[in-house]
């Protein structure tokens, strides 16, 4: 069976990371599956935290740990896709929390390619400017005003991405041809 592909999309939050895996399924000439952090987030606040929601008596029960073991589920049902030869929008913020190194002795990113390893993974950096960012958090009431920022301080500096794009002056139909232009070359 042929290997599926993956195409990553890294970004803070409201970087445009879910608009862009939007537009590259209705651009892409094969389908993509979308997976994202939000999906794997929700079920660990729902399922894992549970206990802690309701004895805190609010969502605010949260766990950098937690968080760590979402993104681990989330990175090892990416490879089980890719390997039954399905293709993958994978969005994701590659930072570290205290998480990782206290439950894992690693980092989210030396996680990310131990489990990834030897899969072909197209890398998208999704740049924009976090004074936009904060603009659009604002506009879409779900976010903290400086959560962007936040994670750009957690967000590791040194990887390597095969393309980079900026929302902030493309729309996420011209960042989806941009970036399908580029991956359909290599």
């Amino acid at each position: 069976m042929e290997q599926g592909k993956i195409i990553l999309l890294n970004g803070v939050s409201s970087s445009g990371k879910t608009s862009v895996a939007k537009a590259i399924q209705d651009a892409a000439n094969e389908h993509f599956y979308h997976i994202c952090n939000d999906m794997f987030v929700k079920l660990e606040v729902e399922m894992l935290c549970a206990k802690f929601v309701a004895k805190a008596g609010k969502h605010g029960a949260y766990s950098y740990e937690y968080m760590a073991e979402s993104c681990v589920l989330m990175y090892h049902f990416a490879k089980t896709m890719v390997g039954l030869g399905i293709n993958v929008i994978f969005e994701t913020m590659l930072c570290d929390t205290e998480g990782f190194l206290e439950k894992y002795n690693m980092s989210n990113l030396d996680i990310f390619h131990d489990i990834l390893k030897g899969l072909d993974i197209f890398m998208v950096e999704l740049f924009c400017p976090l004074d936009e960012c904060s603009r659009r958090n604002v506009e879409r009431g779900d976010r903290g005003i400086n959560q962007s920022t936040q994670q750009h301080e957690l967000m590791h500096k040194n990887i390597q991405f095969d393309f980079s794009v900026d929302t902030s002056i493309h729309s996420a139909e011209e960042c989806a041809d941009k970036i399908l232009s580029i991956f359909y070359r290599t």
